[in-house]
């Protein structure tokens, strides 16, 4: 019979059409996904996807496979964290965020608090970085951290919960009317670190838009570098915080770039082993963002 793993895939895969897109949210390789797929389709004695080369889309009995199984999963979910046949959740959690998530993480574990009260969920604040590796280590139960470039490593399961695109912001009084291109070039660009996962994001944007900076200043918080764009002290590429009222500061000049690739993902780490518990945050975050519990 096919495992609650390979039916985890089936959505992952149907939910964002490619065995590669698949594969970052069920930690596992492209061939892997595919192989599961493979081995479901046979148990299930048909065929649930339509492939054309690299892309996949949902056949007909797909469709309709599709609703049975993400309720299957919340049965599952349900069972996992049923206690002698109760519905209380009790246990204790460490959960880390990056501090630009922090107020989305502080309010669901406020509602869980109340609707779960035996679970003891401990905050926790950090670079990016060190967070999405205090999970593959078992120092942290989950973390709502940015998704790196690499592999997520076995035994930790990601759910991507939001994107944040990158943006150009300049002082407008004397950004005047010249491009993106040339204030970086005249005026001093402060970044965000390049040894934490964003600031690495931002420098292969650059690289791949051939952005150029003469001088520049690095630093951990966007929030000071924003009030430095303010003061008029430089320029600066940082993603677009989903809480951000930038936009409506006149102070600000705010350029968007005309590149799909040019966003972060934020999203929710989590140790496979603590997932009885951890699920229950995940399906919270996503409440918070209107997403239906098997998205």
């Amino acid at each position: 019979m096919s495992s609650i793993r390979f039916l985890r895939s089936f959505v992952a895969v149907a939910r964002s059409g490619s065995f590669s897109a698949a594969s970052e949210r069920v930690a596992l390789t492209p061939t892997a996904v595919s192989l599961q797929m493979r081995a479901l389709e046979d148990d299930l004695g048909c065929t649930l996807f339509d492939r054309t080369g690299k892309i996949v889309s949902l056949n007909e009995r797909g469709h309709r496979m599709l609703p049975k199984a993400e309720a299957l999963l919340q049965m599952y979910e349900t069972l996992r964290n049923d206690d002698e046949g109760q519905q209380e959740v009790i246990g204790s959690i460490s959960v880390g965020a990056v501090a630009t998530s922090m107020s989305l993480l502080a309010r669901a574990v406020l509602d869980l608090r109340a609707s779960h009260p035996k679970l003891r969920i401990h905050l926790g604040i950090n670079y990016s970085g060190d967070l999405s590796m205090r999970v593959k280590e078992r120092e942290l139960d989950a973390a709502l951290a940015v998704k790196s470039a690499h592999r997520i490593p076995a035994g930790t399961s990601w759910t991507p919960l939001y994107t944040e695109p990158l943006v150009f912001v300049a002082n407008r009084r004397s950004a005047g009317g010249r491009d993106t291109e040339a204030l970086l070039r005249e005026r001093l660009f402060l970044r965000p670190a390049r040894n934490t996962h964003t600031g690495a994001l931002i420098e292969r944007f650059m690289r791949r838009r051939r952005l150029a900076c003469n001088e520049f200043l690095e630093m951990n918080s966007m929030r000071t570098m924003i009030e430095l764009v303010q003061q008029d002290v430089g320029v600066t590429i940082v993603p677009l915080q989903r809480t951000a009222t930038w936009e409506k500061d006149r102070s600000l000049l705010i350029r968007h770039f005309d590149d799909p690739k040019a966003h972060r993902s934020i999203g929710l780490f989590e140790n496979d082993a603590r997932s009885h518990l951890t699920s229950v945050v995940r399906r919270r975050l996503l409440q918070e963002l209107g997403e239906p519990p098997g998205a």
